[in-house]
This record gives C-alpha cells, structure tokens and sequence, in this order.
C-alpha cells in the first residue's frame, strides 16, 4: 500500500487547551477518527506526534510513551530552562519541516493544532496542491485564520470519545470524620 496521508499532532497545544479547560485527550480515539473519516488503511497514514518535554515529568514521558505505541512517530525535544525561569519548548518549526518533507509523499495532511504559527505551512501545502484538514480546539482556542486557511475545519470536542472530562473520584470515607460521603448508602 502506498502511503497517502500525514497527521502531524501539535500535543503541546492540544494537551494545555484542554488541560486548561478540566479534559483528556483520547490520542488513540483521535487516530481511529482520522483513519475512518479519511478512508485510510493503517499503512496509508503517518502519524507524526510532536512533544516537548522534561525529563522529570513523569506523566509528559508516559504519554509520549503511550502515543509510541498506539502507532505514532514521537518526535521529541527537551524542554529548555533559562536562568530567569522561563522556558523555551517550541516545536513548531520540527513540525513544519517535517510536512515540507513529506509533501511529495502524500496527498492529504491533517494537522492537529490551534496555532495560528501554521497558517503559512497551510498556504504552502495549499498551493502545492494538498489538501488540508485542520482539527482544532473549539471554544475560541484555534486561530480563525488557521480555520480559514483549512480546507476542512473540525472542532476536537465535536469528535465523539476525543476528548473527555477528566473525573476526580470522592474519596468512600471521609478521612477526617470515617464518614461516608453524601448520597451513598450505607453498606451493612
């Protein structure tokens, strides 16, 4: 089978946006989505990940680990400290290199962002020809000139099982007065 796709996920800005918002992402739900909707065989999409990280955060390293096995190319790059305590984590430039490399190979990319930074890859793919899916964030956290430089536009929460509210369980027994929370039964 020939290859005939690229997704290429921007995790840094999905993660925050939804992060922020009190949700997950469903990375292995979003990869089905994509197969499905474009009518791609697993061996006809390249699925590209793009996360920066720090070598402490262990969650950041599971989730890269997770993405490497669900079927995705993880492309990584440490996150850089500065002496005033900022940081510098940006992986835009890895990304566009990468769809600029494969623009002869495919004939659809789908980009996964909300970041307005893209709208001029989107220009170039566009006028090479490809056409271009954008799957962003919804609730005004993807740039309308990214929507509109897209050949198809979709919001990541309108995509059913992509994204979820992440639950924080009650505890059973209140630990200062051995308790059971409101609204359960008593067991006997």
């Amino acid at each position: 089978m020939e290859l005939r796709a690229a997704a290429l996920v921007d995790v840094q800005n999905i993660q925050e946006t939804f992060e922020r918002q009190g949700y997950e992402v469903r990375y292995d739900a979003l990869k089905e989505y994509i197969k499905r909707q474009h009518g791609l065989d697993e061996r006809e999409v390249k699925l590209l990940a793009f996360i920066p990280y720090r070598r402490d955060d262990e969650r950041r390293m599971r989730l890269i680990d997770a993405l490497s096995f669900m079927g995705f190319r993880v492309i990584t790059k440490p996150v850089r400290e500065h002496a005033d305590g900022g940081m510098k984590a940006n992986m835009d430039t890895d990304l566009v290199l990468e769809a600029v490399n494969l623009a002869d190979l495919v004939e659809e990319f789908v980009l996964v962002t909300g970041d307005s930074d893209f709208v001029s890859l989107v220009d170039y793919l566009s006028r090479r020809g490809k056409r271009v899916t954008v799957l962003g964030p919804g609730r005004g956290s993807t740039s309308v000139e990214l929507i509109r430089a897209s050949d198809y536009y979709q919001n990541l929460d309108e995509i059913q099982g992509v994204i979820l509210a992440r639950f924080v369980q009650e505890p059973l027994i209140s630990s200062q007065s051995g308790e059971l929370p409101s609204g359960l039964p008593a067991q006997s």
